[in-house]
Formats: C-alpha cells, sequence, structure tokens
C-alpha cells in the first residue's frame, strides 16, 4: 500500500504541472469499473457494477496509420492502456499533440494508484478525464489557443483497446462532440477581413455614443438574487406570451429586438432591449419608426448601426462585448475596467442572456428559446415578428434545416448548425458560471444544465415581491466618462503603430518574392530561403499579439496556419515553394486590412470624434 500512496502522489505531481489538463472530481459514484485481476503487464480484467467482467489488453493497433512528417491533434479514448499510449507518442511527430480522453472515471482512478503516468510530463500530451457533458467546455477552451486551432484540419482519433472492443458508443459520442465543437469554431473564424472591418468602421463610428453611453459597469450585480426574464423570439412565445404581463415589476424583461414589437402589442413593456448584429436591417426591422417607450434602456455594443443610437428614445448602454479581441483593444484605448465588458455570444438572446448575468439575477428565465423549428413546417419565430414573413422564403437556404437534437419534452426536433452552436453556448455558460436558469420555453431545444417548468408555473413561484424600478435605477448610473483628449491620443499613437508593421510587411513581401527557388536548387540555397520565410514569425506573432489585428486578421491567420501545417517536415523545393506561396497569399490581405484600418481610424479622428 505504501507504494501505491508513493505512486498516486507522484501522478498528481505530474498532472499539477500542466494547467491543459482537465481532470473532474471522483467520487464514490463515478467508479463504475473495479480492477480484479491481471494476467501480465498487458492484460487486465475489469468487471462493471453489474458484474460484466472485461479483458483489456495494453497493446497497439499495428493498423492505425500515423503520418509523423506532418504536425497532428490525435484525440485518444482510454487512459488504462499506458503501454499503447507510449507506443502511439513514439511514433507521432515531435511537434503533435497528444489529447487523451478518459470518459470513465474508474479507469482514471485505477491508473493514479497503480500506473505511472509519466508520459504526461511531456507538454504536448493532455488530459480529460471527466463527465462526457464537459467535454464541449474543455474542447473549446483547448482550441482557444491559436497554435492549436491552426492545426484543427489536421485532427486523427484513436481508440486503446478497451474502448475499441467494448465501447463503441461513448467513443462516439466523443467524436461527434469533439467534431461539432471543431466545425463551429472554423465557422467563428471564418468571416471574411471586410466583414470584420466592417464592424470596426462601425465601433469607430459610434465612439461618439459611447461617450453618452451608460457605464455598464455600474450596473453589476444590480439586481442579485432577483429574477429576470430572457425574451427570445422563438415559435413557442404564441402559446405564453400573455403570462408575461403579470411579471412587470416583479421580474427584470429583458427582450430581444425581434421580439420587442410584439410585446408592445401585448402592453408588455420590457426593460431592455438587447441588439448585437451590425446589419443595417436589424435598423429597419425593428428600430426605425417603431415607437420604442423611453422607459426602455437599449442595450449592445458599439458595432450597431448608428443610426439605432441617434433616433432610440430610452437610454442607452454600450458594453464591450466580452471574449472579443476588438473590444479588448478599445477597453485599452478608452481606458475601462474588466465590469465594462458582458457576455455577448453571436446572437442578440445571448446578448439578453449576459446582461441578466451581469446584473446578478437568479434565476434567469428563458422564454421564447427554442432553438429549434416550431411544430409547423419552418416555422423559426413567433407570429407576429418581422421573421414571420422575411425569413419564411429562404429558411432552407440560410437556415440549414439538417440535423436534429434532444427537444424539449423529449424525442427529437429539428435544428440548424447556427442554432446547435448557439445551445452549445447558452450551456457552457449555465455550466461554467453554476447558474440557475429555469427554461420556461415549453418547447423547441432541451437545454443542458437548466431546469424546465412551464412559465405560469414558473412566474408564480419566483415572481412574487416587487424589485426596483428599472427605469429609475438607470437614469441614476454615470456615463462612462470617457475623455475625447486622451481617446485622440492613443489613436494616434496607434496610427504610428500601423505605419511601421505595415512597412515591414511589405518589406517582407517583397523579400519572399524575390526567392528563386526551383526544383534543381542546392541544398544550401533551400536552407537559406528557409531562413527568409522564418523572418515572417515575427509579423505573425505581432498579428496574434496585437488585439485589433488579430480580430481583423483572425481568418487569416487560420487559414495561413492550416496551410503552412499540411505542409511535411521536409527540406525540399516543393515544400519551400508551398510555403512562399502561403506567405504571399498571407502578407497581401495583411497589407490591405492595415490600410484599411488606418483609413477608418483616419475618418474617425476627423469626422467622428
Amino acid at each position: 500500500m505504501e507504494g501505491e500512496g508513493m505512486l498516486i502522489d507522484k501522478n498528481i505531481e505530474i498532472l499539477q504541472q500542466n494547467e491543459m489538463h482537465w481532470i473532474g472530481n471522483l467520487t464514490p459514484s463515478s467508479i463504475t469499473h473495479e480492477f480484479i485481476s491481471s494476467e501480465d503487464s498487458r492484460a487486465e480484467y475489469f468487471k462493471d457494477k453489474y458484474g460484466k467482467v472485461y479483458r483489456s489488453e495494453d497493446l497497439y493497433d499495428k493498423s492505425y496509420g500515423i503520418t509523423p512528417l506532418k504536425k497532428e491533434i490525435i484525440f485518444v479514448i482510454g487512459i488504462n492502456s499506458i503501454n499503447e499510449l507510449k507506443e502511439l507518442y513514439k511514433k507521432i511527430n515531435k511537434d503533435s499533440f497528444l489529447v487523451v480522453i478518459e470518459p470513465n472515471l474508474s479507469f482514471l482512478n485505477y491508473v493514479l494508484y497503480y500506473k505511472s503516468l509519466d508520459l504526461f510530463q511531456n507538454k504536448n500530451v493532455i488530459l480529460f478525464s471527466d463527465n462526457i457533458e464537459r467535454l464541449n467546455d474543455f474542447i473549446r477552451g483547448f482550441f482557444s489557443n491559436y497554435g492549436l486551432l491552426g492545426l484543427a484540419k489536421n485532427i486523427n482519433f484513436y481508440q486503446t483497446d478497451y474502448y475499441r472492443k467494448y465501447d463503441m458508443e461513448i467513443t462516439k459520442q466523443c467524436l461527434q462532440i469533439i467534431r461539432e465543437v471543431v466545425r463551429n469554431l472554423i465557422l467563428s473564424v471564418g468571416n471574411s477581413i471586410e466583414d470584420g472591418l466592417d464592424g470596426l468602421k462601425n465601433n469607430l463610428e459610434n465612439l461618439k455614443w459611447l461617450e453618452k453611453s451608460k457605464d455598464v459597469s455600474q450596473l453589476k450585480n444590480r439586481y442579485k438574487d432577483k429574477p429576470a426574464i430572457v425574451v427570445s423570439a422563438g415559435p413557442s412565445l404564441n402559446k405564453n406570451i400573455k403570462e408575461l404581463k403579470r411579471a412587470k415589476n416583479k421580474a427584470v424583461i429583458i427582450a430581444v429586438d425581434t421580439i420587442v414589437n410584439k410585446l408592445l402589442i401585448e402592453d408588455i413593456v420590457p426593460d431592455f432591449v438587447c441588439s448585437v448584429e451590425r446589419v443595417p436591417e436589424v435598423y429597419e426591422y425593428f428600430y426605425k419608426d417603431k415607437n420604442i417607450p423611453k422607459e426602455v434602456t437599449l442595450v449592445g455594443p458599439p458595432l450597431l448601426d448608428t443610426r439605432i443610437f441617434s433616433e432610440f428614445q430610452g437610454e442607452i448602454i454600450l458594453p464591450m462585448r466580452k471574449g472579443v479581441a476588438e473590444y479588448n483593444w478599445l477597453k485599452q484605448l478608452l481606458v475601462l475596467n474588466d465590469d465594462s465588458f458582458i457576455e455577448m455570444g453571436s446572437s442578440c438572446a445571448h446578448v439578453a442572456f449576459g446582461l441578466a448575468m451581469h446584473i446578478g439575477a437568479s434565476p434567469i428565465i428563458l422564454v421564447g428559446q427554442d432553438l429549434a423549428y416550431g411544430s409547423k413546417e419552418g416555422e423559426s419565430h413567433a407570429s407576429g415578428t418581422i421573421y414571420e414573413s422575411k425569413v419564411q422564403a429562404q429558411k432552407a437556404e440560410s437556415l440549414i434545416q439538417d440535423y436534429k437534437i434532444e427537444g424539449y419534452y423529449g424525442g427529437l426536433v429539428s435544428t440548424t448548425y447556427i442554432w446547435g452552436y448557439f445551445k452549445q453556448w447558452f450551456e457552457a455558460q449555465i455550466s461554467n458560471q453554476q447558474l440557475f436558469v429555469i427554461n420556461a420555453t415549453e418547447g423547441g431545444a432541451k437545454i443542458s444544465f437548466t431546469v424546465q417548468k412551464p412559465l405560469k408555473e414558473t412566474i408564480d413561484t419566483y415572481c412574487l415581491e416587487e424589485i426596483d424600478s428599472v427605469e429609475r435605477m438607470v437614469k441614476t448610473i454615470n456615463t462612462y466618462g470617457i475623455n475625447i483628449g486622451d481617446m485622440k491620443g492613443a489613436l494616434y499613437k496607434e496610427l504610428d503603430y500601423f505605419s511601421t508593421f505595415k512597412e515591414k510587411c511589405t518589406d517582407q513581401l517583397k523579400s519572399i518574392k524575390e526567392l528563386k527557388i526551383n526544383y534543381s536548387s542546392s541544398q544550401k540555397k533551400l536552407t537559406k530561403a528557409i531562413k527568409e520565410l522564418q523572418k515572417s514569425n515575427y509579423i505573425m506573432n505581432e498579428i496574434i499579439r496585437h488585439d485589433l489585428l488579430r480580430h481583423n486578421l483572425q481568418s487569416i491567420v487560420v487559414k495561413f496556419l492550416w496551410d503552412i501545417n499540411g505542409i511535411e517536415q521536409v527540406i525540399n523545393a516543393r515544400n519551400i515553394l508551398k510555403n512562399k506561396e502561403i506567405q504571399i497569399k498571407m502578407l497581401i490581405p495583411t497589407i490591405v486590412c492595415v490600410e484599411q484600418i488606418e483609413d477608418y481610424i483616419n475618418d474617425a479622428l476627423k469626422n467622428y470624434i
């Protein structure tokens, strides 16, 4: 027993050295498999809680194909076969990552006591061992590193012996989660440079409205432990919308832009209306000539169409968008604090939910949050919204109704990849922040980690006492207090930085274009060319380091890393010519992007500040 204790202490020490590991809590209920005996060092017997016995061999699968000349991320299912993992690690590229996923905590518990985890001293060997429901969060965090996201197209999967033989179902679940998260991450960085620059243009144009905005940091926890209802525009809202009137002044009512006019028609005046998209249609559909009462406060990032802010009658609050590099740049520019940020995700419903979190509301009550089609074919929004007429005609092309997920009432419901991504965001926030969230949608998709309860019962239970007037509270908080002179000075400094950076990009582009490489080039010339190409590392590092560059060039960075990581690590003319072509494709749009950033900053200094 003394040896066991020494082994577990050493193993824990090893795992503590890498913060990328994700280890769940070992509890008696998580131990479902018990070690019985072993034949030798290569085979062991386990018994599950039902008495079924399993024989697991610690042998490498020789049929598995390895590509040692390319960097990869290899997701391995199962930790018990340590020798199998070591054999696999020997065969992969030295710069590849081995991510070991063990969804059965019984095996982690056994390995901690009886096997050495010295393999995990290597920084490129990562362990996830927890309930499979947390795998989504781990994968998203893992790929938050740009270098790792750059390997997202070089992914392979390997099953250790136990999972190859006995648990293909859990393997399939793991693979499905990984693929879905990676697909959504790729979608999230897939915007064109033009798309990102359009957002910058709006953010700079709206700097004048930031000066007038109420300070969102002063909203922090203003309604701690008071109920908030997030009203979205899903088709299920038709059945319970009238219940919302009873919650007025007894819960903070936060509406998405899509539904606010429908609420007003029903004589339900929300406390907040939230928007996130910059497209002109948001102004034209939801704000133009809509006469939203002054008691409603607008919440949205400075990304929005500037006409929304100029015509809105009530108070405006322009929070920074948490997790978005461009807003970190604005934070430094405007000298704002961390509480000026809220979670916004990718939809107006995410903004509304993020606001509810920011004000400390509990429970947060979801209504109209279907994230799936309604009972009628193609029904995507509540009746009486602009989408009832405008979206139906293009639903097949724009929403891609092509997969099913678990429904609110069980069974399967039809959804889209975009809505699936929105659902993942809600689930990650609820799980990570340990929020008390009631899904009172009464239809659509099931949202994990929520309590499902009818809206009438929810209001009867939680919306009993009067809360402080939101309208009066908002009027009492200060504006951001932005110093225009300091802001101008900071922008001029940024212009100097971008001018210098653009010059370095232009010089590097010229040098790379002048490289003369062909298939008869000597090894000495090839080595010299590699050194010249490696000078672009400075440019790539600067893009990743600088918040605004990273935000606007993230699609270029990720595409560059995908293409570079697709080249075999062999010095020959073919690979160097590929590298040269990839770098030129990276540098040209980078220079164009920096020039456009300079133009927009100059326009802001001249016209808007």
